[in-house]
């Protein structure tokens, strides 16, 4: 598996883990919401854009 796939894989496990999160946020009770898990998946999801675009600009280089 290349990076650039594993970086996919990824971003559509973060995806679904974020989705998740936000269906189980308890919109009526605020404060007992996973607020760590939906910031650490949005960062997650961040690093990896960032990360593919590092791949693609090595690929092009060589």
């Amino acid at each position: 598996m290349t990076r650039f796939h594993f970086t996919n894989f990824i971003i559509i496990a973060a995806t679904v883990l974020l989705i998740i999160n936000i269906y189980d946020l308890d919109f009526n009770n605020i404060k007992n919401g996973p607020f760590s898990g939906i910031v650490s998946n949005l960062l997650i999801i961040i690093a990896m854009i960032l990360t593919r675009r590092d791949i693609k600009k090595r690929e092009s280089k060589n």
